[in-house]
């Protein structure tokens, strides 16, 4: 899932709490403020949600439509607090922080310090006697270190939360040996460039000859530092678009896009090439080779990620069994 699909679904999240909040809120009002305290607030807050939903159903700009979420919530904590200013709705206007920090971004959790603390300043020298009768105009200066230590925290709270995220991420979707993608991240990559409709795909499939030699002969440590010196050097001769994974042992797959056929064997006589350049490893000079089979389509929409694996499986054995560099299918 991409950033900007990230997005959208916590913009869907939020507006769901923003209503769930909305009549909570209301309840409370009528119940200690009557039924006039709703008024006017109640058609800002429709007008508002009339302008979200369609960004959200639509999803135009979704990083866009999150700094106006976040916007609309402390307009409509403005025109609350303008119209009907009380204690409560005060503190109701605290609840923008944390709702902002559902998007995990720094820069609107401390727009969203930003905008508390103006409502602040207009609540407590504007509508002092109304939200504050009973606090002295010196006390201000605690209310604003609530609210910047508050920010502080949650900004705290998002990074580790993120780095954290980004630790699982790596295990979720990444080779613990090599860094190489592993086969989860294979698929969601290809099905997005399905999405975005491509105009051809292409999987490489690449098996590694003479590694199991390498594994007998020297052990499986140096085994290991191989398959990660083939993974940097492979990486060397992909384009940023193209994805490298390791299926297992010494199975690569790679996938590329919006590429022709004569691009995709320029592609693969270049890593045929690098394949076959000697490493030194342990003072111990090792050469190894690859087999390389491929499988190409320019009908994207039908393509299916395990088919074009299997033909491209089918393609390398081809390789491995004559004295082709490399074979499609």
């Amino acid at each position: 899932m991409n950033s900007d699909e990230i997005i959208h679904r916590r913009n869907s999240i939020l507006f769901i709490l923003i209503s769930v909040f909305y009549f909570i809120q209301v309840i409370i009002n009528i119940i200690v403020e009557g039924l006039a305290s709703v008024f006017p607030p109640v058609y800002l807050f429709i007008g508002l949600g009339m302008i979200l939903t369609l960004l959200i159903y639509s999803k135009v700009q979704p990083k866009f439509t999150m700094v106006v979420m976040v916007s609309c919530i402390y307009i409509y904590f403005y025109f609350l607090i303008r119209d009907c200013p009380c204690l409560v709705n005060f503190l109701f206007m605290w609840l923008g922080l944390p709702f902002s920090a559902i998007y995990q971004y720094s820069i609107i959790v401390i727009l969203a310090g930003i905008y508390s603390i103006m409502l602040t300043y207009y609540g407590f020298f504007h509508l002092h006697y109304e939200i504050f009768p009973n606090v002295q105009s010196v006390d201000f200066v605690y209310i604003v270190l609530f609210g910047i230590f508050t920010t502080t925290f949650l900004l705290i709270f998002i990074n580790k939360i993120r780095k954290a995220n980004a630790k699982l991420q790596k295990l979720a979707y990444y080779d613990s040996l090599t860094g190489a993608a592993n086969r989860l991240l294979l698929k969601e990559k290809f099905e997005l460039q399905k999405e975005i409709k491509v105009h051809s795909l292409a999987i490489l499939f690449i098996d590694m000859n003479g590694f199991k030699k390498v594994n007998d002969t020297y052990g499986h440590d140096v085994g290991d530092q191989l398959l990660e010196i083939t993974v940097t050097r492979l990486n060397g001769v992909l384009r940023g678009t193209d994805l490298l994974c390791r299926l297992g042992g010494d199975e690569f797959v790679i996938l590329l896009s919006n590429l022709d056929k004569q691009v995709l064997e320029n592609i693969t006589s270049r890593i045929q090439s690098e394949l076959e350049k000697p490493i030194i490893l342990n003072e111990q000079t090792i050469t190894v080779s690859g087999s390389i089979g491929w499988s190409y389509t320019n009908d994207v929409s039908h393509a299916d990620l395990d088919q074009m694996i299997k033909e491209a499986d089918q393609a390398m054995y081809k390789v491995k069994h004559s004295n082709l560099a490399f074979s499609f299918s």
